[in-house]
């Protein structure tokens, strides 16, 4: 009986055992890499799921490490309050044996892009830096390795440069001069834009008509200290790029030209700011330089037409709106409700015509958004301001435009058709020349054949898409 007793007891103990040997060897859930962080050498926190930020101390906030390839990381974080009364102005990420990025602030924020040392997560020291002297404690954090991270296969892939910019990554194969036409593409589009010219010039039967082309470059080519040094040291001096080719190819028929690079560098060396012409966080022009863009157009249908009264800036009042962060942002997939930027609207002093008051409509709400729409359908479904559309001012002394453009032109072409009689806005994108549009729209009780002014806009990184070649 004691017997029987004793090993009943041995029994429940050996259970007992088990179910603490089993509890112990529960495996728990798959630790997140980023979330083991060191606040100061002598405080470490572990950050539950759902925090806003990795790792913190009090001079720096890292709020996300982005993977873009399987080696390479994007680190985003903040300068707390007290790092900007001290004059903090930049942040060093230094890891492994010879890993160190230093990098300028951009305001409260920073963007570094950082390479992981192997094929695995590491662990990386942010230090905030005034100048060349470190502040403070170093914060440790950990950055995933992801074997799946890949660049964008949309052509949107977004770069991080020096200073925590952002860059579309084709902008440096433009700089760099990598999409280049042969001789024989150059002289295909010369002679395709000078044909159609002349189908045009013949279609007028006398009456003044011309064909403008509006180049815009892309913003590193005016500021490419945006690039990485290593990056800006790869260009040739002595090779074209695609949008000089462009230019000088078209610049060699009767179209006439306008370069916003010699323009938009004027008014650098006047003084501007380089994000007083392009936004910092979004890949579009800024209000100003679609007025500059406009402006330009407008000085030649002004030489030909003395009815025109162009627009001045005079027209305009000058507001400043702090909107979420632009396209860069959100293509680099970081949180554009942190990266914000403040940007200058022109505020009409004047009425814009009811055809673009449909498109033209601000959406500067509560949560900062800011862009052109027009509504599509009665459940106020919105699309950007880029589809086809003919505006009509019924002020029938003023010419007749057909305008094809791209979406970095949307401000300065809205701005054209509040300034004439009829113009067509072609889809953006579609730089297809119709002179059989051209014909439909013409000013019939001036008995025109034609409209006055064909308006071709296109950006430098739309140079591949608007002119179209053999191979």
């Amino acid at each position: 009986m004691k017997f029987q007793r004793r090993v009943a007891l041995l029994i429940v103990a050996l259970l007992a055992c088990t179910a603490v040997l089993l509890g112990a060897c529960v495996p728990n859930e798959a630790p997140d890499d980023r979330k083991l962080v060191s606040l100061t050498p002598s405080e470490e926190e572990v950050i539950g799921p759902g925090s806003d930020f990795l790792a913190e101390n009090e001079y720096i906030t890292i709020n996300d490490v982005v993977s873009v390839t399987p080696t390479n990381v994007a680190v985003f974080g903040q300068l707390t309050e007290l790092a900007i009364s001290e004059g903090v102005d930049s942040v060093r990420i230094t890891g492994g044996v010879d890993i160190s990025a230093h990098e300028k602030c951009s305001g409260s924020y920073f963007i570094i892009s950082v390479d992981l040392p192997g094929h695995s997560a590491a662990t990386f020291a942010a230090n905030a830096m005034k100048g060349e002297e470190e502040i403070g404690e170093p914060l440790t954090f950990s950055a995933p390795y992801d074997a799946t991270a890949e660049e964008r296969l949309d052509g949107n892939s977004v770069s991080v440069g020096k200073d925590s910019r952002l860059y579309f990554t084709k902008y440096l194969s433009d700089y760099l001069g990598k999409e280049l036409y042969t001789a024989s593409q150059v002289s295909e589009i010369k002679s395709t834009v000078a044909s159609t010219y002349k189908a045009y010039l013949s279609r007028a039967k006398g009456n003044q008509i011309a064909m403008i082309y509006v180049f815009l470059p892309d913003m590193t080519t005016l500021d490419p200290s945006v690039f990485h040094d290593d990056d800006a040291a790869l260009k040739d001096p002595d090779l074209l790029t695609r949008y000089q080719q462009i230019v000088n190819a078209v610049g060699g028929t009767m179209a006439t030209v306008v370069d916003m690079q010699t323009v938009l560098q004027a008014e650098l060396d006047a003084g501007k700011d380089i994000y007083d012409l392009y936004r910092q966080t979004d890949s579009h022009p800024t209000e100003y330089t679609s007025f500059l863009m406009y402006r330009e157009v407008m000085k030649h249908i002004a030489a030909l037409d003395s009815d025109v009264t162009p627009y001045t800036l005079d027209d305009f009042d000058m507001e400043s709106l702090e909107v979420l962060g632009g396209d860069l942002v959100s293509y680099r997939e970081l949180d554009n409700e942190l990266i914000t930027e403040t940007i200058t609207l022109l505020k009409p002093k004047f009425s814009y015509i009811d055809g673009v008051k449909n498109i033209r409509v601000y959406n500067d709400t509560e949560n900062g958004d800011y862009t052109y729409f027009t509504t599509v359908n009665s459940t106020d479904a919105f699309t950007a301001g880029v589809e086809r559309v003919v505006v009509k001012s019924e002020r029938t002394k003023l010419p007749n435009l057909l305008v094809y453009r791209d979406e970095n032109a949307i401000g300065a072409s809205l701005l054209l058709a509040n300034s004439c009689d009829q113009t067509v806005l072609v889809r953006s994108g579609d730089f297809n020349i119709s002179l059989t549009d051209a014909g439909q729209y013409r000013d019939k009780e001036e008995g025109k054949s034609i409209v006055d002014f064909i308006i071709v806009f296109v950006s430098e990184s739309n140079m591949g898409t608007a002119f179209r070649v053999s191979d």
